[in-house]
């Protein structure tokens, strides 16, 4: 009388999913957050602060969107 086969599917199987889901935490951990509005509107005015010596307009215009995107958040637009 043969031993019977081992059956490593399902441990497999199991480890599997566990590895899948171990590595899905891991980057939903590594995902940088969204950056919020205020966030925003004040990367726009750093930006524009650095083009204004060069591009005034250009920094004229970042500060127009940035006030914009304050003004989307107060609910006045």
């Amino acid at each position: 009388m043969s031993p019977s086969p081992l059956n490593l599917a399902s441990p497999l199987n199991a480890l599997g999913q566990a590895y899948q889901y171990a590595v899905a935490q891991l980057a939903s951990l590594m995902r940088p957050r969204a950056e919020s509005p205020a966030e925003a509107a004040s990367r726009l005015r750093v930006w524009a602060d650095g083009f204004y010596m060069n591009q005034p307009s250009y920094a004229a215009d970042l500060r127009a969107a940035a006030d914009r995107a304050d003004r989307q958040m107060d609910g006045n637009d």
